[in-house]
């Protein structure tokens, strides 16, 4: 009995064993299987968040492509920083081939002489007078002076000269023309600049031209259009009134002729000029400046001072100016064109 009872006992104990064994066997392959699932789950969301992660640089990609294009779309508004357009310069009697070399070697024979110093160089500039009118001038500058001329170039003649001379010159002002903060010029300008786009857009171009698009109709009245417009352009002022304030009899009379500073600046045809540099500098005015300080630089006995600063057109209102100036009132040239 009791030798049973032992090998029971030990069939018992080998059961538990066996059975404790397999339970221990089962329990690594669900472990091991765990392991794989989480691997598995792990490689899943690994593999979501790359495609998250591409998607999304997709979608920035798209955005940051749609966002150039836009900016490649937007509105391109005309420069009103070049004086003039390539067609309305062609009604310059000066932009005609040999015209202002002869006018300017006429005038250098004539009104040049040996006591008026050594030749320096001749350009046709637009001179700006005290009432912001523009004018059409030959300037000749020697080492002691510089000859404002009014030449006509339709009959080929002088009309009038003017001789400043360099030690008279205290101050010399080179750099952007600028107005006063309380003028109402830029407004002006700018309204008038608009009216003239709009007309000539919406009536000259579909007179003459097929008719715009949609799109570009609602351009046309874009309010920056009217925006207030600067001159954007540089000029140098040469003055001799020693700081002092011009009297009001010069002030009010637009037709004096004893304005104590002359002020110039380019001449339209240098931006349309075909060409390289040589070919425009008669017409540059910083040219002009640059040999300008030369010449005061050479001169011993020259007190001038030489500023890099805006030059300021002390004009307010100016509604006969803008005519004026619209117009190209101060420039020889074709008006009156008519076709039949």
């Amino acid at each position: 009995m009791s030798d049973l009872l032992d090998d029971d006992l030990e069939f018992r104990g080998g059961t538990l064993q066996l059975s404790s064994d397999n339970i221990n066997a089962e329990n690594a392959e669900n472990s091991q299987n765990n392991t794989a699932e989480r691997v598995n789950r792990n490689k899943t969301k690994s593999n979501a968040n790359s495609s998250v992660l591409s998607d999304a640089r997709t979608e920035e990609r798209r955005t940051e492509g749609a966002a150039a294009s836009s900016e490649s779309v937007q509105t391109v508004y005309p420069r009103y920083d070049v004086p003039f357009n390539s067609e309305n310069i062609k009604d310059f009697f000066t932009f005609r081939k040999g015209v202002v070399e002869n006018a300017i070697q006429e005038c250098i024979t004539a009104l040049l002489f040996p006591e008026d110093g050594e030749y320096l160089g001749s350009w046709l500039l637009t001179e700006i007078t005290l009432w912001d009118n523009e004018k059409e001038r030959i300037v000749l500058l020697t080492s002691r002076l510089v000859m404002t001329i009014k030449y006509d170039f339709i009959a080929m003649k002088q009309l009038d000269f003017k001789k400043t001379y360099l030690d008279d010159l205290d101050t010399i002002v080179i750099g952007e023309l600028v107005y006063p903060p309380s003028s109402l010029v830029p407004r002006l300008n700018g309204i008038a600049t608009g009216v003239s786009t709009v007309v000539k857009d919406c009536v000259i171009d579909r007179l003459c031209r097929r008719p715009s698009s949609s799109n570009e109709d609602t351009k046309l009245f874009d309010p920056k259009y009217f925006e207030p417009r600067e001159r954007n352009l540089r000029g140098v002022r040469l003055m001799w009134n020693k700081g002092e304030p011009l009297p009001l009899k010069t002030v009010w009379n637009p037709f004096s002729q004893d304005v104590p500073f002359l002020t110039f600046a380019s001449h339209p045809i240098y931006w349309h000029k075909d060409g390289g540099p040589e070919e425009k500098a008669p017409f540059d005015m910083e040219i002009f400046a640059q040999k300008l300080q030369r010449a005061i630089e050479a001169m011993p006995s020259s007190a001038c001072c030489i500023h890099h600063s805006p030059v300021v057109i002390q004009s307010y209102v100016g509604v006969t100016s803008l005519l004026h100036n619209k117009t190209s009132m101060g420039f020889f040239k074709v008006r009156g064109k008519f076709s039949f």
